[in-house]
């Protein structure tokens, strides 16, 4: 299309205007867009496009990267001005413009999407980032420590393992470093001071996957800085404040600053000392080489100009006095509009009087309605109308309507008038009135259908899985298999008749001490429950364990018989069988706006493949709020509508069934699907009709709250039920909707994740889909945490109504919500206001939440209550007034219910700053600002989740239980339950007699956490194989291994293999070993196949029978290796082979 777009004449006339400053009047931002991408392929320069939010500049940032190449198109997103001063901001947005920089200074032309806010901020020199790029080669030498110094300098830190971007290790002559542009971590491995390996590695197995010849390393931050810089810096901060008279806040806030600057750390939140680094004023459009401007609607941007001067005005006020406002840290508008540049603008209403006429209109959105585009394009006949289709069945619903109305078309790109149907993507519509063009897309003429997601070079590298959380830190709780629970001390290493082993130390009730060996960690489990409540502690030799223990055992086993008997009876019972898919559900299929994510597709295949099987389905749908769970329930409620069924869709509030109701009835409506809905929201006379339709067959989806429970309700043929979030109905509602269950087809669905070990051990008993891919195009979440004030709320709040969208304020106390939005309402009057709580009765609060879904407000001011699965996509930023009093899983789920939509969404935490915060609160802060970086704070808050996901599942009265014995063993004794295979050791045959030190040295591994987890990786050990496997990967991660490790790991397995064999006592002598097999052993051996092996092996072995027991003897005289090792090598092959 651009091709063809460039012959156009008034075109290449306009294109040959944009040398100097000039002004366009009348287009779109569709036009806007090819003008870019034409105006860059013809003339190869750097184009930077400003438009005045964040909003426009995704959409164009979208449209522009199918139009070219998306490798040459940048992204270069910016914060408003306060936010940018005050908070620690997420790292996206950072990265993406880091990115934006490298890639503009190669010196090759692009084109970089922004926005005015991104215009305006300065950075260091060009130079200082040439500079900043640190380059390393194989084989080259460097210091290492001022390797270290360059990284900290970077802004880097440092960490025993490396988990995120911005961190690095260093263990001995191994540095691991995970740089902003590159989705896997580096590990650079020196011989001396000389590169010898450079390996990409795994975070979740921590492996290197593949050798590297250089990499480059770059800083994290846009403010990084030499030690010279950082004193010429902070002397002319000093100077530049010191005639002025502090107000006690500013003070307050500059000798923090200067901490921070001097021991750099939070730098992201100092970039308005940038001028003091750099005097010169560097924007982003030094950085590119000879750009061309081009700035869409510059009157919203003087708009915008007059906000953040007013949002700056109320931050003075709270700090009681302007004088940071003096710093010149951001470019005002007017000087970017000194450069030369072309100024758009689309409605014409603000241009000079020589601004040139682009003759650009909007064209209808028609929407499937056929006719009335054919009544706009009837009196056009001189006109070119190129309509862009790539889906086949719009293409065909089109030539039937065009052949109907007796209208002339082809499929071919030509200049003669007429309507032309041609297979290219076209992006947006817009009609030329001076070249007489039309260009539409399918979106425009038929539905609002959703272009593929474009990727953000930095939501690349976010999308780091969750490593293990089981990591045992001192302090921890720990429960026992045998003694119970008990608190985690560290690892302490004794000598034991010459030989060092390592133990877990654990204390029980009254500080008695129980010292576990390192061969038996896997007794030893992490404890976790509920929200972090603190168990009791278990006393050492009592009975109590033992009988709780005992308890929970038999509560397990009356779950998991009901779990077997009812997946048995439903095994047996005969269910309807339903058809293929057709060309109906097909259609049906390419109506959903987005594409489907993997997992999404792998749900909707399992879900269609149990209702095409006799039994009846039940599967489990587990999904993050929006990750497209409703999407499965659709397809699965049409392919029952098309096979005559009935569909019956029960929600636990009447405001979903509202939210699902207008859902289904877009998508079925078209297709002559009856859709009603049953609620208190219904009248009496409507809910009767629909009963008696249900009854008669009329109704094929009926969807609602507990209403449909009711005994008056019944079916014609009821073929599938849905059941929204089960464990939120009550026992009754739950009893009724077993008795439908028994042989309907029923999909449940649930936002609350599921712990990995229930998955597996439901795997028999229950089908479940987890879908745990965010779907693209999802900008994280942008969060910020930062101390509550005013100037910031009133901001945020601004932004959002600003583009249309609305406001959660979360305020978690129903005393104080009146007078809260009081407050809001002064601070931002132009604001409509409601307010929302648990107290209010039921009817009320729907009637709240449903007028806030119709946009009658833009603020609501709600307690804990929406984190309720209500589904507002509107709704894109939100704020928490004492984040520091929520826990982490309810953050994680409440933050949740924004950035639903494709815009950018924001969250604000705010916490008191005056307040004395304790230890626990200033943890969970930490944890927050670490969760924004999907952290630490994300794991446990997945902890905690899951926790609440298996009380769920399992049903609540095994909640205590759990508590009882903390998660983790519960697993494992459910798994007991399902499997029949018993964690209780069988008292080992064999005296456990010594031949290694079984010890990890602290000079190899110094974490404790991790040298923990290469014992218990070493008790993992099966075969030979395994051996070498980690060999490779513990020389890989810390560097050679010394002798006494691969002893233990050799010894580890000679165990393991000696028993399986029915060894009952092992002789070392001098010259040779012997393995003495018990009684019933040597009955069950396979003498043959011994004598073979005995006879193959390349050491010599020899084999005996003494009074019942089978001898076999490793003669070890003129042998290098260690005995270990060979008897691995030979019952690994005996066993194995």
């Amino acid at each position: 299309m651009i091709e063809w777009l460039k012959k156009q004449e008034h075109l290449q006339s306009i294109l040959h205007k944009t040398s100097g400053t000039t002004f366009f009047k009348f287009s779109n931002d569709a036009f806007n867009a090819y003008l870019a991408a034409l105006d860059f392929t013809t003339n190869q320069q750097t184009i930077v496009v400003v438009l005045p939010n964040l909003y426009d500049a995704q959409k164009y940032y979208d449209v522009v990267s199918q139009l070219i190449d998306p490798d040459q198109v940048l992204f270069y997103p910016a914060d408003q001005t306060l936010t940018t001063m005050m908070a620690l901001g997420s790292p996206e947005f950072k990265s993406e413009r880091l990115f934006t920089l490298k890639q503009l200074m190669t010196g090759e032309p692009f084109i970089v999407i922004t926005t005015m806010q991104g215009l305006s901020l300065r950075q260091l020199k060009k130079e200082d980032y040439i500079r900043s790029v640190k380059r390393i080669e194989k084989d080259q030498s460097y210091e290492l420590e001022k390797l270290v110094q360059f990284l900290v300098y970077s802004g880097y830190q440092r960490t025993y393992t490396v988990e995120k971007p911005g961190e690095f290790s260093l263990r001995g002559h191994i540095l691991d470093v995970f740089t902003l542009n590159n989705d896997q971590p580096y590990r650079i491995d020196f011989f001396d001071d000389i590169v010898d390996q450079i390996k990409v590695f795994d975070i979740e197995t921590q492996r290197s996957v593949y050798q590297l010849n250089a990499i480059e390393i770059a800083p994290m931050h846009e403010l990084f800085y030499t030690d010279q810089m950082k004193q010429d810096a902070i002397k002319s901060i000093r100077k530049f404040f010191e005639n002025d008279q502090l107000s006690e806040r500013e003070q307050e806030k500059l000798s923090e600053d200067l901490d921070h600057i001097d021991q750099r750390i939070k730098l992201d939140g100092l970039s308005m000392y940038m001028p003091f680094f750099n005097e010169e004023k560097t924007t982003l459009i030094d950085f590119a080489t000879d750009a061309k401007i081009y700035f869409v609607d510059v009157h919203k941007m003087k708009i915008n100009e007059e906000q953040t001067s007013s949002d700056l005005m109320t931050y003075a006020v709270t700090m009681n006095g302007d004088h940071f406002l003096k710093v010149p840290f951001r470019l005002t508008l007017e000087e970017q509009l000194k450069h030369t540049h072309i100024e758009i603008d689309n409605f014409g209403l603000n241009s000079p009087s020589n601004a040139i006429d682009l003759g650009v209109s909007s064209i209808n959105t028609f929407q499937g309605n056929l006719e009335l585009f054919y009544l706009d394009i009837r009196d056009m006949p001189t006109y070119r109308i190129f309509i862009c289709i790539k889906q086949q069945a719009y293409k065909d619903e089109l030539t039937e309507f065009l052949d109907r109305k007796h209208v002339n078309y082809d499929f071919k790109l030509s200049e003669e008038p007429g309507v032309h149907i041609i297979d290219l993507a076209s992006f947006g519509a817009f009609q030329m009135k001076y070249d007489k063009v039309w260009i539409l897309d399918e979106s425009q003429l038929f539905t609002y259908r959703t272009r593929p997601a474009i990727r953000y070079r930095s939501v690349l590298n976010q999308a780091s899985k969750i490593r293990r959380v089981e990591d045992l830190t001192p302090g921890d709780f720990v429960v026992h298999y045998d003694y119970g629970i008990g608190q985690y001390m560290g690892l302490k290493t004794m000598e034991l008749s010459g030989e060092k082993r390592d133990y877990l130390h654990i204390i029980y009730l009254n500080e008695e001490a129980l010292y576990v060996p390192m061969d038996q960690i896997d007794m030893v489990l992490k404890y976790s429950s509920h929200d972090g409540m603190h168990p009791k502690l278990s006393k050492l030799g009592g009975k109590q364990w033992s009988k709780t223990k005992a308890q929970v055992r038999m509560r397990i086993k009356d779950l998991s018989d009901r779990l077997i008997a009812l997946y048995a009876q439903r095994q047996q019972s005969i269910g309807i069988k339903y058809a293929e898919d057709n060309e109906m559900q097909r259609q049906f299929e390419r109506d959903f706006m987005y594409e489907t994510t993997s997992d999404q597709q792998r749900a909707i295949v399992d879900t269609k493949h149990d209702m095409q099987m006799e039994r009846p389905m039940d599967r489990l749908i587990c999904g993050d709020v929006g990750f497209g769970k409703t999407e499965v329930a659709l397809r699965a409620a049409f392919k029952a509508v098309l096979n005559q069924k009935q569909v019956l869709y029960l929600v636990p509030t009447t405001v979903l069934a509202r939210q699902h109701y207008y859902t289904f009835k877009e998508r079925f409506e078209k297709y002559g699907a009856n859709v009603a809905l049953l609620s208190r929201f219904v009248t009496p006379k409507k809910q009767k009709e629909t009963i008696e339709n249900l009854k008669k067959g009329f109704v094929d989806v009926v969807i609602g709250t507990h209403r449909l429970l009711s005994g008056d309700v019944k079916f014609k043929d009821l073929g599938l039920l849905i059941i929204d979030e089960e464990q939120r109905f009550g026992v009754e509602h739950k009893e009724k909707i077993r008795e439908i269950k028994v042989n309907v087809d029923t999909l449940t669905l649930s936002a609350t994740p599921i712990p990995r070990t229930l998955q597996m051990s439901m795997m028999g008993l229950k089908d479940l889909s987890m879908i745990e891919t965010p779907p693209r195009n999802r900008y994280p979440v942008q969060t910020y945490v930062v101390e509550r004030q005013e100037a910031l709320v009133k901001e945020a709040i601004m932004r959002e109504i600003s583009r249309g969208g609305q406001v959660f304020y979360l305020f978690n106390k129903v005393q104080g919500i009146e007078g809260m939005v009081h407050r809001l309402e002064k601070l931002v009057p132009e604001a409509k206001i409601a307010h929302a709580h648990g107290k209010m009765n039921r009817d009320q609060l729907e009637n709240v939440l449903s007028d806030f879904i119709d946009h009658r407000f833009d603020v609501l001011v709600s307690t804990t209550i929406i984190e309720t699965g209500v589904d507002i996509p509107n709704t894109n930023t939100l704020i928490i007034h004492d984040a520091d009093q929520l826990g982490l899983s309810q953050l994680y789920q409440i933050r949740g219910r924004v950035g639903r939509s494709d815009r950018i969404a924001y969250a604000y935490l705010l916490y008191d700053q005056h307040k004395n915060m304790n230890d626990e609160a200033k943890k969970r802060l930490s944890a927050i600002q670490d969760f924004t970086a999907l952290g630490s704070g994300f794991k446990i808050a997945m902890r905690d989740l899951s926790i609440r996901g298996a009380g769920d599942i399992l049903g609540s009265e095994q909640s205590g239980f759990i508590d009882s014995v903390g998660i983790e063993l519960y697993m494992k004794l459910l798994e007991e339950a399902v499997t029949g295979v018993s964690l209780e050791r069988p008292k080992d045959t064999q005296i456990d007699e010594v031949y290694a030190a079984r010890h990890v040295d602290p000079d190899y591994v110094s974490q404790d956490s991790v040298r923990i987890e290469i014992h218990k990786r070493i008790a993992e050990l099966n075969h030979i194989k395994d051996v070498e496997d980690l060999k490779s990967e513990l020389t890989d991660r810390f560097g050679e291994l010394d002798a006494d490790l691969l002893l233990y790991m050799y010894e580890k397995l000679f165990k393991k293999l000696s028993s399986k064999i029915g060894a009952h006592k092992t002789i070392v002598e001098s010259n040779q070993v012997t393995l003495v097999l018990t009684m019933e052993a040597s009955q069950k051996i396979d003498g043959k196949k011994l004598f073979e092996k005995a006879n193959a092996f390349t050491s010599m072995v020899r084999l005996g029978y003494l009074k019942g027991h089978v001898h076999i003897t490793l003669v070890t005289k003129h042998e290098n290796n260690h005995w270990l090792y060979l008897f691995d090598l030979f019952l690994d092959d005996f066993i194995y082979n």
